[in-house]
């Protein structure tokens, strides 16, 4: 059923031993080991194109010599290309990105995927994770030749021996591949532990030369995400009241109208009342809003004459809100759900004691990483700095509940009861910053803040939005008189939610 083809320059004693871990490890009776001494003299381009010739079996393992491999790997890797037949080539480690550098972990942690665990000789072992865990394969534009499998009916292209040695016999495979339609993935079915780190050296260098003198043409080549979204199973929970959906607005009616479709698409509407907060629209947009809203009885617009988040939607909360509504849901008018968000952040506020805020994973209209959370570092000066975790990563997010110190308000929920007792939004902040704060105060009060990747929707915002001259100026007053003096009064308190850089 597979055969498996390496390169070794060891001993018969640890090449037996090797042997015996595959036959061990793969968990099926028809394999074939093809096992080549290799003392310099042949490339492994060379020794896989003369194992994959004589090979019995479609399903083809290229690997290296020291590798762990879980038990049942084989059953597992067969189930994969049986599962996903439009992949021909899996692997362990790889990139949806192919830099002109000819180095495709140049941005690694954006760009690479996959999880590989290494333990050299007489060290602990850890895990490199450069991507979220998914149930099925990742696409990517190329491979580490760690560990390469493929169905030698599907692949287009063999080994490129005029390349390198040690490097380079992997990206030509993948590439040329890659660029006649073969499509290749990374696999998580089953893990992988490297006994050795591998370090570029001067052959290194000298492959990659020749590698872009010929592929260097059809770089640098990027292929981007498919969002994954996890179906949302709904089980019983006992919901003690309504969510209120607050979502401010102005002047772009196609955008609130995909937000608003886009909560009864994915959430139970008995459970929801939408409230449009709309901040000076035209004349035409309010009535298209209203001709909209007309149909839907959880659906009211309220109408200010100015804009400042903070008090917008603490004047929602105070004044328009009913006793039935529980929980408050802040959304912006670009985002758009694209799985029941609601239910799974009710399900954190009712299975988990003490919870702040709740956000969800965000991704841009180009399906890139908007928001997995937000951390917040500081320098030998305790200087604060905040980042959106995974911001323009391909995979890099959890698809799990996490504790992080901060979410982002463009999508948040929170008990009223938290919202009032913790005494609203700041509405002393201008531009933003408002949600930061809030979301510091839960902390500093004893609530946990949390983010699940599971829960899924687009955030438009650095897509639509323009910053002005104006806007940054705002912006930066926030920062320096409001927030920046907030966290320092309570740097103490914060202490152990800041990393240090």
């Amino acid at each position: 059923m597979i055969t498996i083809i390496y390169s070794t320059h060891k001993d018969e004693n640890y090449n037996k031993k090797f042997k015996q871990h595959l036959l061990e490890s793969v968990d099926l009776k028809n394999v074939q080991i093809l096992e080549y001494q290799n003392n310099n003299q042949y490339s492994l381009a060379q020794i896989y194109n003369s194992g994959i010739t004589e090979s019995n079996y479609d399903i083809v393992v290229c690997c290296h010599n020291d590798i762990k491999l879980e038990k049942g790997w084989g059953k597992k890797l067969l189930r994969d290309f049986e599962e996903n037949l439009d992949f021909g080539i899996l692997g362990k480690a790889g990139s949806c990105y192919f830099p002109k550098s000819g180095v495709y972990w140049e941005n690694m942690h954006n760009t690479m995927v996959g999880h590989v665990y290494h333990q050299p000789e007489g060290q602990p072992k850890w895990i490199s994770k450069y991507s979220a865990k998914l149930p099925k394969p990742i696409p990517v534009v190329t491979l580490d030749g760690l560990f390469l499998s493929f169905n030698k009916n599907k692949i287009k292209h063999t080994f490129d021996e005029t390349i390198g040695k040690f490097h380079f016999y992997d990206h030509p495979f993948c590439l040329s591949n890659f660029l006649d339609g073969v499509k290749l993935g990374v696999t998580f079915s089953f893990d992988i532990t490297h006994q050795s780190v591998g370090q570029p050296n001067h052959e290194f260098y000298n492959s990659k030369i020749t590698f872009l003198e010929k592929y260097g043409q059809f770089l640098p080549i990027v292929i981007y995400p498919e969002i994954y979204i996890p179906r949302i199973q709904r089980k019983p929970i006992k919901i003690d009241g309504k969510v209120a959906i607050i979502i401010p607005h102005k002047d772009n009616f196609s955008l609130l109208k995909k937000c608003i479709l886009s909560y009864f698409d994915n959430c139970d509407e008995t459970i929801f009342d939408i409230f449009v907060a709309d901040t000076g629209s035209s004349k035409l947009e309010k009535k298209a809003i209203k001709n909209f809203i007309f149909n839907y009885s959880n659906i009211k617009l309220i109408e200010y004459d100015y804009y400042n988040f903070a008090k917008i939607n603490n004047d929602v909360v105070k004044n328009h809100l009913f006793n039935e509504h529980t929980y408050i849901l802040f959304s912006n008018n670009d985002i758009e759900l694209l799985n029941d968000v609601i239910y799974g952040m009710l399900k954190i506020h009712k299975t988990i004691p003490a919870v702040g805020t709740v956000g969800c994973r965000l991704h841009f209209k180009n399906k890139l990483i908007q928001h997995d959370g937000v951390i917040i570092v500081s320098d030998k000066e305790n200087k604060i700095q905040m980042h959106h975790s995974g911001i323009n990563s391909h995979y890099n997010f959890q698809n799990q509940i996490k504790k992080v110190p901060i979410t982002t308000g463009a999508l948040m929920m929170v008990y009223r009861k938290v919202f009032e007792k913790l005494n609203y939004f700041n509405e002393s902040y201008t531009e933003c910053f408002e949600d930061v704060e809030f979301n510091l105060k839960c902390l500093i009060n004893g609530y946990t803040n949390y983010l699940d990747g599971n829960l899924v929707s687009y955030h438009y915002e650095s897509q639509t939005r323009n910053l002005n001259y104006d806007k940054n100026e705002r912006v930066i007053e926030d920062y320096k008189k409001t927030l920046s003096p907030f966290i320092s009064n309570n740097f103490n308190k914060l202490q152990k939610f800041i990393l240090s850089i």
